[in-house]
């Protein structure tokens, strides 16, 4: 890596010095050819001495990538340069709560052409290419500005502000002199607040659905800068609407020409889940039914196996809500922000049970509980980020805790001394 960043270094130099001799050039438009002993000259096409794109990764289902990539390549076939710089996030950094945290720092770092299409290659993606309409100049400054960006080393947080897409429109307005990007009117899918846009972007997964819309919080319904917005596969679209203006004359170009070329077919695209949560979920509620059936059928070993599916289920719920309450605190992607999921997944339950688990009318606590719970699961048409799916999962918690409260009922009445066995959860 620290031999590709200083033969680039040593490029961009280069480039700069050219760049100042063809400025002092009558023709400045001259392609620079090779004479030989380390000499140059003009000739009469010099727009294909730095070839600037962009490229359109596809998605997958993972989901750290379940949006897709964009990266730039930048060529100069003179001096046989073809390298592609990529927005990554610090390879050392694969801490989940850390990415999604906006804790991990983030840079380009420039990969061989032919290794990056390999490496994307393997993981059964395609690649599509879009040349960018910048001038000679403006492709130069764009090839410095990537290669100080990458010298710098991850020094970003990735987060909502600063990734791929974002990274890559900051450097093409940064490279435009005398001129600026200019973007046509939203429509279409831009239009959508946050979370129906997410839905949009990654239908194909319906796992990265449920975590995004867990995690959004009441940014669902608002609606971010349009530039953090835009998704890699909805890019291009938008680059091909935009133009480039000038500062002091009204005339347009547009940003993208040419046509797409497919550098990389798709191996494999990404299929739906064949387990969704919707499926997940459903089932869980029925194992959920069946074990309350059975808790009341079986008596003392139906109860014996619902008090250890309740420590299981109350465990997730726990672990659930840490990582619900880091993302709403912590994290610099979503932002701190009222999150309605607080309601089924807190820390209240556990702290009530430390506290007063062992106090006669604990038993009441599951009916309060039950109370708030099935409010919120009606509160379901009424509020965007509520969904199918979440609430399949709060009507578990339902279901155990209307079972717990009518069993401490049922002690209670007939004079069971069943104390430690109605306050295990």
């Amino acid at each position: 890596m620290r031999e590709i960043i200083i033969k680039i270094a040593l490029t961009v130099l280069f480039l700069s010095w050219i760049n100042g001799g063809m400025i002092a050039a009558k023709e400045s438009s001259g392609k620079i050819q090779d004479i030989g002993n380390g000499g140059y000259v003009l000739a009469e096409d010099s727009s294909n001495y730095i070839n600037a794109s962009i490229l359109i990764i596809s998605s997958v289902n993972e989901i750290s990538s379940v949006f897709g990539h964009v990266a730039f390549r930048m060529e100069c076939p003179l001096h046989q340069l073809d390298y592609v710089f990529t927005f990554e996030s610090d390879s050392e950094t694969n801490d989940f709560l850390t990415l999604f945290g906006g804790k991990a720092k983030a840079a380009f770092i420039a990969v061989p052409t032919s290794q990056f299409i390999t490496d994307i290659r393997n993981e059964g993606r395609g690649i599509r290419q879009y040349e960018l309409n910048l001038t000679h100049h403006e492709k130069q400054e764009l090839w410095r500005f990537l290669d100080n960006d990458m010298v710098e080393g991850p020094h970003r947080n990735f987060n909502l502000t600063n990734h791929c897409v974002s990274m890559a429109i900051q450097k093409i307005q940064e490279s435009c002199i005398d001129e600026q990007m200019e973007w046509a009117p939203w429509q279409g899918v831009m239009l959508l607040n946050n979370g129906d846009l997410v839905r949009q972007y990654v239908s194909r997964s319906s796992w990265a659905e449920f975590w995004f819309v867990t995690v959004l919080g009441n940014r669902y319904r608002e609606y971010a800068d349009q530039t953090v917005r835009i998704s890699p596969e909805q890019l291009p679209h938008e680059l091909m609407r935009a133009s480039f203006v000038g500062n002091d004359t009204p005339t347009k170009r547009p940003v993208i020409t040419g046509h797409e070329q497919v550098l990389l077919e798709e191996l494999q695209k990404p299929d739906k889940d064949i387990a969704s949560p919707t499926m997940f979920f459903g089932v869980l509620l029925a194992v959920t039914c069946l074990i309350t059936l059975a808790e009341w059928m079986w008596k003392r070993n139906g109860r014996r196996i619902a008090i250890g599916y309740d420590l299981a289920l109350f465990i997730c719920q726990t672990l659930a809500a840490l990582v619900l309450l880091y993302i709403i605190i912590f994290s610099e992607v979503f932002g701190k922000c009222w999150n309605w999921y607080l309601i089924p997944f807190n820390l209240l339950p556990l702290l009530i049970w430390l506290c007063l688990h062992k106090q006669k009318n604990y038993g009441r606590v599951y009916l309060f509980y039950t109370v708030v719970l099935v409010v919120f699961l009606f509160m379901t048409p009424f509020v965007s980020q509520l969904d199918i799916p979440h609430q399949l999962l709060t009507a578990n918690l339902v279901v155990r805790c209307g079972s717990n409260y009518m069993v401490y009922n049922k002690y209670s009445n007939n004079n069971y001394s069943t104390k430690n066995e109605t306050n295990e959860l």
